[in-house]
């Protein structure tokens, strides 16, 4: 396995957990929130008027199993080999 790729992916991981993908509330029209709110990301209660913004749990499963597996990969992919 190629080490300096797992701690990308770790740190890739933190990354997304930190800074979650946002979605409208549910009886909102559907909207991802996505890059706009990783620099301001909306509280609990509005992401803006009339715009309220939730964490989508969704998404972040999505995110989180691709870094992961993508990490998993690519340290295979390049490792070093005898």
């Amino acid at each position: 396995m190629n080490m300096p790729v797992l701690y990308l992916m770790v740190a890739l991981l933190i990354l997304a957990g930190l800074f979650p993908p946002w979605e409208t509330a549910p009886g909102q029209p559907p909207e991802f929130l996505g890059f706009h709110f990783i620099a301001n990301p909306p509280d609990a209660v509005s992401a803006g008027p009339g715009n309220p913004g939730v964490v989508s749990r969704l998404l972040i499963s999505i995110e989180l199993v691709t870094i992961a597996m993508a990490g998993f990969y690519f340290s295979w992919l390049f490792r070093k080999k005898p």
